[in-house]
């Protein structure tokens, strides 16, 4: 009777380990916004990924070029999806009936410049409805240097490398202290000698802890063209999922979106 008790008891335990863990979906996606979002097109060829959104259940949705506000009724994403802050470059959008804004958590750091005016990282920590686990997410878009843009203020590779440093350097006081889950999404840029650049930007992120979200040790691509230029990394949480959302899958952008599943908490 003694041992019975004893495996339930280890049943139990192991079973509310599990229970605990949290899974965290997050879509990374460049909205290529003059096009996908022209609302003289009718319906705006964006409702296909609001649908895409609708329909897989994400916690967080980081953007890119967002010139129009993703939450409008025209774009037909779910209400229950929020803002984070303000309509920025690069922007946070996160479910509301899972999760909360943490007050005062809401940062943005500059970015280096370019042709197209400032560029910026924003931050956001998040509190979970249900557990009251609490994660952070940043995304940015960097300066770029190609077709009618002016270069990035002191060339490419240097720019996005010392951009890259400052977000690590701002995550260390951040979130790194407590060691709360944290994720970096984006558009990088890093088009100038593509997976070079990419290797350079990855080296840094690692000397600080974050990983990027990778399928059998390659990145996650091609994601514009034939380059690889979108990212996820993270940190004290576990990747579960990971793979893109094409155009031939419905993505009305030029830029394949990365759709991931996390685990966070104890399992």
């Amino acid at each position: 009777m003694q041992l019975l008790k004893f495996m339930i008891s280890m049943l139990v335990g192991v079973f509310m380990v599990h229970a605990h863990a949290t899974i965290v979906h997050v879509l990374q996606a460049n909205l290529y916004s003059w096009n996908t979002m022209d609302k003289s097109k009718n319906p705006p060829p964006i409702i296909r990924m609001s649908a895409y959104i609708n329909e897989h259940n994400f916690d967080f949705i980081t953007t890119q070029e967002n010139d129009y506000l993703l939450t409008e009724s025209i774009y037909k994403l779910n209400a229950k999806y929020k803002l984070a802050g303000i309509r920025e470059d690069a922007s946070i959008f996160y479910d509301s009936s899972r999760w909360s804004v943490v007050k005062n958590s809401q940062k943005t750091i500059p970015m280096t410049s370019d042709g197209g005016g400032k560029r910026l990282a924003v931050f956001s920590k998040f509190k979970n409805l249900k557990s009251g686990e609490v994660l952070a997410i940043g995304t940015t878009h960097l300066c770029i240097a190609w077709g009618g843009h002016a270069d990035c203020t002191g060339g490419q590779v240097k720019a996005h490398s010392e951009d890259v440093l400052k977000i690590s350097k701002f995550i260390e006081e951040y979130s790194s202290q407590t060691r709360i889950p944290t994720f970096v999404t984006g558009d990088f840029n890093n088009l100038q000698d593509n997976l070079n650049q990419a290797q350079i930007l990855e080296a840094t992120f690692v000397n600080y802890g974050l990983a990027a979200v990778k399928l059998n040790g390659t990145f996650l691509g091609p994601t514009f063209g034939n380059s690889i230029i979108d990212f996820i990394y993270f940190k004290d949480a576990m990747l579960n999922t990971a793979f893109l959302y094409t155009q031939s899958q419905g993505n009305p952008s030029d830029h394949s979106a990365i759709d991931a599943t996390f685990k966070i908490g104890t399992e």
